[in-house]
């Protein structure tokens, strides 16, 4: 069964929101400056810190941060930093026709490991959905989110390995795969448990 996410954000149990943007994002940002251009796409935006990193670090994106919690995309839009940065409730799962195919980049941090591993083919068809022929997709994928042997791996956190997400995001020539990269930076804790993927879309997905 799926937290109720929404519930998680009223109470404050979002052990996830770190208070700041992903140091793999930002360390990304600044070795690649004026690259992540144009429209952006975050799901599962939550309090929007890695939306607010791009806009602040790429003045000419366009990053929209979407999230299924209301009171999450209420607490982005009150924290807003530049113009170019735009929130909306929406699920990645039942995206708005305005946003099929619109998508420069997409970046990925946090969702992926959120949904039940049985939506993992449904996410591949949205994230593709969402973005232009030739769109790129900039994710972090936790590999392993157990701190420890004896923890519970009953998620989420859900982790996932590197043949997974190649057999996924490969599978049917959706993505081709440019580049799997260490992250330069991460959160405490995380160190040697996350990979950094770049894909570029390849084609258009099918849609049943």
């Amino acid at each position: 069964m799926q937290p109720d996410w929404d519930q998680r954000y009223r109470q404050g149990d979002t052990p996830w929101d770190k208070g700041r943007a992903s140091p793999a994002l930002i360390a990304w940002l600044q070795e690649n400056h004026g690259r992540m251009t144009g429209s952006v796409l975050i799901p599962g935006c939550g309090t929007g810190h890695d939306v607010r990193a791009i806009a602040t670090a790429e003045p000419t994106s366009f990053p929209v941060g979407i999230d299924i919690s209301r009171t999450a995309i209420e607490a982005c839009r009150q924290n807003k930093v530049r113009g170019n940065e735009r929130y909306e409730e929406e699920n990645l799962f039942s995206l708005p026709k305005t946003l099929f195919g619109t998508c420069d980049w997409l970046w990925e941090h946090t969702c992926f490991c959120a949904i039940d591993p049985k939506e993992r083919l449904a996410y591949v068809s949205a994230v593709a959905t969402s973005l232009k022929p030739e769109g790129l997709l900039l994710g972090i994928f936790y590999l392993n989110p157990r701190t420890s042997d004896n923890e519970a791996n009953n998620g989420p956190p859900h982790g996932t390995t590197l043949q997974e997400l190649k057999s996924l995001f490969l599978t049917d020539d959706l993505f081709s795969l440019i580049e799997i990269m260490v992250p330069r930076g991460c959160y405490p804790e995380r160190e040697g448990r996350e990979q950094l993927l770049l894909l570029r879309r390849t084609k258009n997905p099918v849609i049943s």
